[in-house]
């Protein structure tokens, strides 16, 4: 039986390259996608972001977030009133902040400098903003591997999130406190209980449809372990699961459904009271994206490998702030190429509707330099 629940939600929105043409290398220094960028903004920002942390807050429900800086610096110039309500949710009292790299970057895998330089500029940001020096971290996508670990203890942060899976050694559940081989506290993502929520709430051929908030209380109540960790997407709640569906109505009872199971809705930060159930490694290099759970929907082809290797023989050649945005994963989340679900979901986000317009646009960007 389980008395703990941790909800966390990742906010990012990257700044979007535009459809730039093999003409225009050369004579056009206007790279990016605003208008598009805005139109995006406002949609989620009004369907999603506003509309689910008002819930929060109207329902005393404790969460942790994180907040790219591409995402920040959007909504500073697109939407103020989306950093406005998160303000008030954080100086409330209920919410927790995680630091991350400030472009959402793969930075991690490539350059341990960059990487430990995307992530100062994070918790500057977060100080800046929201007035807040975030403990914890979270890797982009919840990347993670031994040296990325490594890289994370020595900056000084108490926790790490990431995905569970089998890969790990000594956890055979998410729903406990970890440690790698670095004493890096892990928290591990309940993937199925996530998933729950943010793929199959609205699927009306699964079994469990309708998922109603008494139900889910009374999974979480009967888990075993010390806290179930659901890690997703902030824009599940009014985007991907549209307000049609009732996900807000779900998630307006879920406080209350958790109250009646005497189970407690905790921060990040509140896990290391738990005992560290055990020493955890992998040679592995984990993500919660794809089924694969690896670097794939970043790294698996040619085309991506090509892009990420050309733009970083290219990084003393452009400016610090474009190359920071150009390194934004979503750039190479768009060049997958496969079939399958896990394909419709990269086509799903993609603006280009195709992984060669998305190739051919980054790299003739590229050129330019």
């Amino acid at each position: 039986m389980t008395d703990n629940v941790i909800m966390y939600f990742e906010v990012h929105q990257p700044r979007r390259l535009r459809p730039y043409r093999r003409y225009e290398i050369g004579n056009n220094n206007s790279f990016f996608w605003d208008s598009e960028n805005e139109r995006i903004f406002k949609r989620i920002s009004e369907k999603s972001y506003i509309p689910a942390t008002r819930i929060l807050m109207e329902n005393n429900i404790n969460a942790t977030f994180s907040l790219s800086g591409t995402f920040i610096e959007q909504a500073e110039v697109f939407y103020p009133e989306v950093l406005d309500v998160f303000k008030e949710y954080f100086k409330s009292g209920l919410g927790e902040l995680l630091d991350e790299t400030y472009y959402h970057s793969l930075a991690g895998i490539y350059d341990e400098n960059e990487f430990k330089k995307q992530i100062s500029m994070h918790a500057e940001k977060m100080k800046n903003v929201f007035g807040i020096k975030p403990k914890n971290f979270r890797n982009t996508e919840l990347i993670y591997n031994t040296n990325i670990g490594r890289i994370v203890k020595n900056i000084g942060y108490n926790l790490i999130l990431t995905e569970f899976t089998d890969r790990f050694n000594n956890a055979n559940s998410p729903n406990f406190v970890y440690k790698d081989i670095n004493g890096l506290g892990m928290l591990l993502r309940n993937y199925n209980l996530s998933d729950d929520i943010s793929f199959r709430f609205s699927n009306r051929s699964w079994p469990e449809f309708p998922l109603t908030a008494e139900k889910y209380a009374s999974w979480i109540k009967h888990s075993e372990g010390d806290v179930i960790n659901i890690f997703m997407d902030y824009e599940t709640f009014g985007e991907h699961q549209d307000s049609s569906t009732g996900i807000f109505e779900f998630l307006k009872s879920l406080k209350t459904e958790m109250i009646k199971n005497n189970i407690n809705d905790l921060r990040v930060n509140d896990a290391l009271k738990f005992s560290v159930k055990s020493v955890i490694n992998t040679d592995s290099t984990i993500s919660w994206a794809d089924t694969g759970r690896d670097l794939s929907p970043w790294t698996g082809n040619s085309m991506q490998v090509e892009a990420l290797n050309i733009l970083l023989s290219k990084g003393d050649k452009i400016d610090e702030k474009l190359f920071g945005y150009l390194q934004t994963s979503d750039n190479f989340y768009y060049m997958a190429a496969g079939t399958g679900p896990d394909q419709e979901v990269h086509e799903y986000f993609n603006p280009y509707k195709s992984p060669y317009n998305a190739f051919f646009y980054f790299t003739n960007i590229l050129e330019n330099f």
